[in-house]
Parts: C-alpha cells; sequence; structure tokens
C-alpha cells in the first residue's frame, strides 16, 4: 500500500510541477503571438485587424486602419518572400505598459515592427502599432563606441 501512495503522490507532484512550468508571463506577450500566428497564416490584413480590433477605442474598419494596410501591402510587396521574425528588444514600463520591437524578414531586408501594449482594467490591447524600415541610423548609432571623460583630451 505504501508503494502506491508514493507513486500516486510522485505522480500529482509531477503534474503540480508541470503546472507550474505552463504558467506565462503576464506581459500581453500572447496577442503579439496571436498576431504572429494570424500574419503567416492569413496575412498581414488579419493581423492588423486582429491587433486593432484589441484595442475597442481603435476603429479598425477606420481610416487609420485603412492607411497603415495599404502602407505595409506596398512594402511587403517589395521585400519578396516572407522568411520569419524575432524579437529584438522589449521595455516595460510599469506593470502596465510594454512596448516590444521585432524584426521580420524578408528576402531583400527586414521590417521592423513596434507594439506598443498596455493592460487597462479589462486585460492587454495592442495600444500602438507601427512598422518601419529606417532602423539602419539607429543601429549604428548603437554601436558607436563614445568614450567622453571629462578633464582629459
Amino acid at each position: 500500500m505504501k508503494k502506491y501512495t508514493f507513486m500516486a503522490l510522485l505522480v500529482v507532484s509531477s503534474f503540480s510541477v508541470f503546472a507550474q512550468t505552463k504558467e506565462t508571463k503576464d506581459d500581453g506577450q500572447e496577442l503579439i503571438d496571436r498576431f504572429f500566428d494570424l500574419f503567416k497564416g492569413k496575412g498581414y490584413e488579419y493581423a492588423l485587424k486582429y491587433a486593432f480590433e484589441t484595442n475597442k477605442w481603435i476603429n479598425s474598419e477606420g481610416n487609420e486602419m485603412l492607411n497603415i494596410s495599404i502602407k505595409l501591402g506596398k512594402n511587403i510587396t517589395a521585400l519578396g518572400e516572407y522568411i520569419g521574425f524575432e524579437e529584438i528588444k522589449s521595455k516595460s514600463v510599469g506593470s502596465r505598459f510594454r512596448i516590444v520591437s521585432y524584426f521580420v524578414y524578408y528576402q531583400r531586408e527586414p521590417l521592423r515592427f513596434t507594439f506598443e501594449l498596455y493592460k487597462n482594467n479589462n486585460g492587454w490591447e495592442i495600444w500602438d502599432f507601427q512598422f518601419d524600415s529606417n532602423y539602419d541610423t539607429e543601429l549604428e548609432e548603437s554601436m558607436r563606441l563614445s568614450t567622453r571623460v571629462e578633464g582629459f583630451r
């Protein structure tokens, strides 16, 4: 009987360890993951529509959504085949605001997608979405060494 009790305890404890490792951080990442699932599976239009629908304060059928969709479509068309994406940087400001940048890779060059996430009383929403390809100057500046010491030249 002791052998079965020990085995039962072992099984129960392994389930609790598994459950603890499956917990997700409360940082809005699931919204970004869903965005990229839609982006890869159904295309950028569906992903953008989803992003704007997470925020009740933005009209997902309005001109703002349409303009971003048109501009993104033109950029994507010129870049060739989609390869994938990866996170560049994430910065949290407090526990309710987070900015995350990704490189989205294409044959020609990557685009940078930046998500601003906000957690209101109802949960996380995509507060803002931007994309650009003007990151080269930023990257060059971040690589420069600046060793300015006061009093020495």
